[in-house]
């Protein structure tokens, strides 16, 4: 059984051996946003979806719970969830696009410095990653701080209520940059002591499919799972994608398209480092390179603020496919628009907290349709501005598996076919990061001997192949892309100075 906990949503699926799919749950819930920038979640959403979706599978596959061999739960990263003793949650969970840390950033530049925070996490200061996060609210809550007992991941709390232990993995300690010794596989003493950070309050540390506990009494008559079934240590969604799209070597590459979006790109046994990108571990244990914005969670803004025009409405589809029906009819470049996907700052590769979304080259010609494609295609160059770095220093990437929601759009895979200039690979029947999860617990309770078992449970049912003069096309709005971050970057400072 794999569990997966999203920004947004959370799902839950049983496998077989031969990696068949019995029945799979998705349960919803908010994404709360206090402030400008600031983005939380509820940890009990998300341990109620947990619960609630492994019922469902386990009523709608009529398996048996005893049947269940291992479960597996991942989950959006990187967070700060502090609980108590009692495993409470103290607070609303700061999420993985909360930008509230910036101050904070600031301070680690300056007291601990770049070269030593490259050094030991191999990754920059950001206020997307764990560290700057957890160092804000001891700074800014800190009775909440001092009855902190762990500082939990998304992952970490569900397991937490299903086996009692506080444990986290390695591609979401990568994540939790600076803190975490990247070469070492560890929290690091020194950068935490530096940080006043405690490494007590922080979760134990293991192998992405290591057993880390079984079910207790209490979380088996909660989720219907068998008391003593095997929990494996889980880990991020991103690497847990991943690995379910069969995405294990180097030269491969998986396009996970949700609420985020990633470019993934294994660089096998050897840490190759470009601090424009985040580095970690990949839950096969190897390194692990990627990039990552905000990309469906743009798309639903727009689902849900400038909405699908009333006589294009079809109960029959989703808002989306009436979008990208639309978008479909509008040529490649928008006419003549540029997006800046930055609606929740720049990560990667710019790293700046203070960009904003911009739509740029509006006349009134342009249409609803035409903003909704130049977003499409401005997520795009995003990925591959990501791509040109990881090629850098990992080699040439030769296909791109896609998965999650986004890989589900025929339009969306052609504009990243053609925007990256490589084949899009689309697994129609892959689960993401549910079927990763469940190799990591199959894996871990030696149902299978190896992650390349993935391998014979994925068939691709569509590529989508570059069209070269698109591509052509496309460079030249690419350019424009990168050169507006460069005019408007002064500007974000001066508009975060304003507001």
């Amino acid at each position: 059984m794999g569990s997966d906990i999203g920004t947004s949503s959370t799902k839950t699926a049983i496998y077989d051996l031969d990696g068949h799919a019995l029945a799979s749950a998705t349960v919803e819930y908010p994404i709360s946003y206090p402030k400008p920038l600031w983005a939380e979640g509820d940890p009990e959403d998300w341990w109620r979806a947990v619960r609630t979706t492994i019922r469902e599978v386990l009523r709608s596959s009529r398996v048996d719970s005893t049947d269940i061999q291992g479960v597996s739960i991942s989950g959006l990263a990187p967070e700060c969830v502090p609980v108590d003793k009692e495993g409470k949650p103290l607070r609303p969970a700061i999420l993985w696009m909360d930008r509230r840390s910036s101050s904070e950033c600031d301070w680690i530049v300056e007291k601990i410095g770049l070269e030593a925070v490259h050094r030991i996490s191999g990754n920059t200061v950001d206020s997307y990653f764990g560290g700057p996060k957890w160092l804000w609210f001891k700074r800014n809550e800190p009775e909440l701080y001092e009855k902190t007992w762990k500082i939990l991941q998304a992952h970490s709390y569900p397991v937490l209520k299903m086996t009692g232990e506080a444990v986290t993995d390695y591609s979401y300690g990568g994540l939790c940059s600076p803190n975490f010794d990247l070469r070492r596989r560890e929290w690091s003493e020194e950068i935490c002591e530096e940080m006043g950070i405690s490494i007590d309050k922080l979760p134990a540390i293991h192998p992405s499919h290591q057993v880390i506990g079984e079910v207790t009494s209490s979380a088996a008559a909660e989720t219907g799972l068998a008391r003593g079934t095997q929990v494996v240590t889980g880990g991020g969604d991103f690497a847990c994608s991943t690995l379910g799209a069969g995405v294990i070597n180097p030269g491969e590459a998986c396009q996970m398209v949700g609420t985020a979006g990633n470019l993934l790109i294994p660089t096998g046994e050897n840490l190759k480092l470009d601090t424009r990108l985040v580095n970690t571990v990949h839950v096969t244990g190897a390194y692990l390179t990627f990039g990552s914005l905000l990309a469906g969670g743009i798309l639903r803004w727009f689902r849900d603020e400038i909405g699908v025009p009333s006589d294009l409405i079809d109960s029959s589809k989703s808002p989306y496919a009436v979008l990208d029906g639309q978008a479909d009819r509008i040529p490649p470049g928008s006419g003549g628009l540029v997006v800046l996907p930055y609606f929740m700052g720049a990560r990667t590769a710019n790293w700046d907290p203070y960009a904003r979304g911009v739509f740029f080259g509006v006349t009134p010609y342009h249409t609803r349709s035409h903003l909704y494609r130049a977003l499409l295609e401005g997520i795009a160059y995003a990925f591959r501005h990501v791509m040109e770095i990881a090629e850098e220093v990992g080699g040439p990437v030769r296909e791109i598996v896609s998965v999650n929601g986004g890989g589900k759009s025929k339009v969306w895979r052609q504009i990243f076919a053609d925007v990256l200039g490589v084949p899009i690979l689309y697994l129609a029947q892959s689960g993401g990061a549910p079927m990763g999860d469940a190799i990591l617990a199959a894996v871990g309770t030696k149902n299978l001997k190896d992650f390349s078992a993935i391998k014979g449970w994925l068939e691709v049912t569509e590529t989508n192949e570059p069209n070269k003069e698109a591509t052509q096309k496309y460079l030249q709005y690419y350019s424009i892309y990168r050169d507006l971050y460069e005019h408007l970057k002064g500007d974000y400072r001066r508009l975060k100075e304003i507001t």
